[in-house]
């Protein structure tokens, strides 16, 4: 049986208007549907149908995201190839979005950053295939 492919992730988010606007101007995503109980969500879609849920859950902890807890560490979206990672690039800085700029591994290229609440994210380009 194939490794199902993952739809949508959700993150919880201190201000959901201000995350919600953010993830639409910087990815161009549509807002898909708005749910206010048992707390505010916003469904963010991509042209793809893929999803990025904001929610605003009272109960969350205060404070910024850490990747140095259990749970996520960072987000990544996958490029098809440098040309792609360019653009994205761009449009971090024509957001005035703080990113590390292409940085290389192992495993490809990277580019990283964070969204409003500190959630670290990266857009990726993975390397070719070994030699």
């Amino acid at each position: 049986m194939p490794t199902p492919l993952i739809h949508h992730v959700g993150l919880s988010v201190r201000d959901i208007e201000k995350s919600a606007n953010w993830y639409t101007d910087l990815f161009g995503l549509a807002l898909a549907a708005e749910v206010e109980e048992p707390a505010p969500m916003k469904i963010l879609m991509t042209p793809r149908g893929q999803a990025i849920d904001l929610r605003q859950d009272p109960a969350v902890e205060p404070g910024e995201f850490s990747q140095e807890r259990v749970g996520l560490d960072h987000l990544a979206f996958v490029c098809a190839d440098r040309a792609e990672l360019d653009s994205w690039l761009e449009v971090l800085s024509t957001h005035g979005v703080e990113n590390s700029g292409i940085v290389e591994s192992p495993f490809g290229l990277h580019v990283n950053f964070r969204d409003p609440d500190q959630i670290a994210l990266e857009f990726y380009l993975p390397a070719g295939p070994p030699a």
